[in-house]
């Protein structure tokens, strides 16, 4: 029997060198590509029917408002109420600091008023009618330093509890700084009609205590004068509860006690 003969197949074409040296830089785990692609320059923009230019490439389309219609204007009005309005503020506040500074250093007072004495006559109390006479000093006196006091319109009404008797005027006068002024007045009535229990309550009060109680309201007009500075107010003063010794045996009588401050109302 023959020997077998076993021969190598072999290529016959030969490899091509460049391929291999590829195949070996090939890297064997493949990722994707990242990154930006090389910024080829782009087409010529198409034509913009506005006749704005074209927004510039790899930017954004950010709003833009080319109408001169929308462009919002100031308000001539409302700028003109703006700085009329800081305007009054400021005036204000000037005016307020002022005011402070003088109230601070000036320190306007009200007049004080006592009544020094109180006497009536001829008091008669019948048939639900009065008669009497009640002469009266009032002290006024001027507490500020530095302001003038100008009295006006001085009233004085005479009460029995809340039912008037009578009533006065006195005349106008002035007043320096720290002065005391005395003011006499009189006040009359006759044959004026009271209700039956103010008429009770006198008769009884006469007897029981020997004196009747009067109250006196004095009101007036007063202007305070520092400079050019003018203050005009309205002042009412209280005097309650004035006890006059006119027991039911008599007639006339006098205030009891010393001088009365008459209270601020």
């Amino acid at each position: 029997m023959a020997p077998m003969c076993f021969l190598k197949k072999t290529s016959l074409v030969s490899p091509n060198p460049i391929l291999k040296i590829k195949a070996m830089n090939q890297d064997p785990n493949p990722r994707p590509a990242t990154g930006y692609p090389y910024p080829y320059p782009y087409p010529n923009p198409p034509h913009q029917p506005n006749g704005y230019p074209p927004p510039n490439a790899g930017t954004a389309y950010p709003y833009q408002n080319h109408n001169p219609y929308f462009a919002t204007e100031p308000n001539p009005r409302a700028i003109l109420l703006r700085r009329l309005f800081i305007a009054i503020l400021v005036f204000l506040l000037i005016l307020g600091l002022i005011s402070f500074i003088f109230i601070l250093v000036v320190r306007p007072q009200l007049p004080v008023v006592f009544i020094n004495s109180l006497s009536v006559s001829n008091f008669n109390v019948s048939n639900n009618q009065v008669t009497g006479n009640w002469d009266l000093q009032l002290q006024f006196r001027n507490p500020n330093s530095k302001m003038a006091l100008h009295y006006d319109s001085v009233f004085c009404t005479l009460y029995y509890g809340r039912e008037s008797l009578s009533d006065t005027r006195l005349q106008p006068f002035d007043q320096g700084t720290e002065d005391q002024t005395p003011i006499n007045a009189t006040l009359a009535v006759s044959g004026t009609y009271v209700d039956g229990k103010l008429a009770d309550s006198i008769g009884k009060e006469r007897a029981s205590k020997g004196n009747v109680e009067f109250n006196l309201r004095v009101f007036s007009t007063v202007t305070s004068r520092y400079g050019v500075y003018r203050r005009r107010r309205y002042v009412t003063m209280y005097c309650d509860d004035v006890a006059v010794g006119v027991p039911a045996n008599s007639s006339s009588g006098k205030m009891i006690g010393p001088a009365k401050r008459c209270k601020p109302y």
